[in-house]
């Protein structure tokens, strides 16, 4: 990607939105390096960088979804924002104590709001794992049930003799998946919520 090529502010957040490839490739290039420092001063590796980057993104699309967003510094601060909760977060479940000064608060602003974020993601991780990890039937009841499929058409997509069945296979299939998520370590680690 050239050097020369420049978007506006309002260019790179609906590409973003869009997922656009040349966009995506734009800000990683322009700030990926500020965030792999941040990370490799602070008793990160080049791995460990790339996870947050790639983190930082996610937070980000998910921020730009919600219609009452507004960002209010610059996109290099709010990236920089994202990754420094981030990565404070990663170091807190490594039991990794360290202390960092930044003498730029302009991001401090929506650190909640970046934190609610992060936790959803944390979770929604913690779910399609351990939804992945349920029988197919289990994965496909539950789907459909998500869907808003009616009772009625999961019993004839299943092959169940009865809407009762079929009602008492989604009880056992979610109790099942709940019960694995209540018993995953990373249940206490993104919260019970």
């Amino acid at each position: 990607m050239s050097k020369d090529v420049k978007y506006s502010h309002t260019e790179l957040l609906e590409g973003v939105v869009k997922q656009d490839v040349g966009i995506l490739n734009y800000i990683f290039s322009e700030y990926y390096s500020s965030i792999r420092h941040f990370i490799l001063q602070n008793k990160g590796n080049e791995e460990d960088a790339k996870d947050v980057f790639q983190e930082v993104m996610i937070v980000l699309y998910r921020k730009l979804k919600e219609t009452n967003f507004e960002l209010t510094s610059s996109l290099k601060t709010y990236l920089y924002a994202i990754a420094r909760l981030i990565w404070l977060k990663e170091l807190s479940k490594r039991k990794t104590y360290i202390n960092i000064e930044d003498t730029n608060d302009d991001y401090q602003d929506d650190n909640q709001g970046i934190l609610d974020t992060i936790e959803r993601n944390d979770r929604f991780r913690l779910y399609r794992s351990k939804f992945r990890e349920l029988s197919k039937d289990c994965q496909r009841i539950l789907s459909m049930y998500i869907n808003e499929v009616s009772i009625r058409e999961i019993t004839l997509a299943m092959g169940y003799k009865s809407e009762q069945h079929t009602k008492n296979r989604h009880y056992r299939c979610k109790k099942s998946l709940i019960k694995r998520i209540r018993e995953s370590k990373s249940y206490k680690e993104v919260g019970n919520g």
